[in-house]
């Protein structure tokens, strides 16, 4: 014989589950649940942690041009990329990003490349590197972000992929121009052999830093 008097009756049941189902509904009306965000989205792993600093207003999704499917093997902007807003370039692989919905900032180190520091002395190339970036994303931009595996460094920086709004591959542009070297580190390597095969490009020309420094 079953003993159902700890067990709540079927209208307290169905009570717990619509009350339940208002919390949920309630949490994200108020923002606090994210919203079409699958388990590769950045809005979902970084939820808790950005970073939230004044300054940037929230801005209406922007528009995905039509562009043309890179080639020689560089990889397109994936479906599922973020768009983010640019809100500052540090250096040749670091910018600070905005997410368009919240205005929370967060800063972000591109995958597999690295560029001359720029400070506190700036580096050989390291002011034309920047440069370069601040041209492909300048402020305010659009930026499309995926990452790899690994999704933070011990600085807690975003590691990711960025594509501008005409789809070119930043982390590559960088490399084939000669402002930055191919940087692999596991198990964000997804692309390494992309940008190693750039740099041999790059050195072979002697472009950007190669034939400079």
């Amino acid at each position: 014989m079953h003993d159902d008097r700890r067990r709540p009756a079927r209208g307290a049941r169905a009570l717990i589950v619509a009350a339940t189902i208002l919390v949920v509904l309630a949490l994200a009306a108020l923002g606090w649940l994210p919203s079409g965000a699958g388990p590769g989205s950045i809005r979902s792993w970084d939820l808790g942690r950005r970073l939230p600093l004044p300054g940037v207003m929230p801005t209406t999704q922007a528009a995905q041009p039509d562009g043309e499917t890179p080639g020689d093997g560089i990889p397109p902007r994936p479906d599922d990329a973020d768009d983010l807003i640019v809100t500052h370039v540090f250096d040749g692989d670091t910018i600070e990003v905005a997410d368009p919905a919240t205005g929370e900032r967060r800063r972000v180190r591109l995958i597999g490349i690295d560029t001359p520091e720029g400070t506190p002395t700036p580096e050989c190339w390291a002011d034309e590197a920047r440069a370069h970036l601040a041209e492909l994303l300048p402020d305010g931009a659009t930026v499309w972000a995926a990452p790899d595996t690994e999704l933070y460094d011990r600085y807690d920086r975003a590691l990711l992929y960025l594509w501008t709004v005409d789809r070119r591959f930043v982390n590559y542009e960088l490399v084939a121009a000669g402002d930055a070297e191919a940087l692999r580190i596991d198990p964000n390597t997804a692309h390494a052999d992309l940008f190693d095969a750039a740099q041999a490009e790059a050195e072979a020309s002697r472009a950007g830093l190669w034939g400079a420094c």
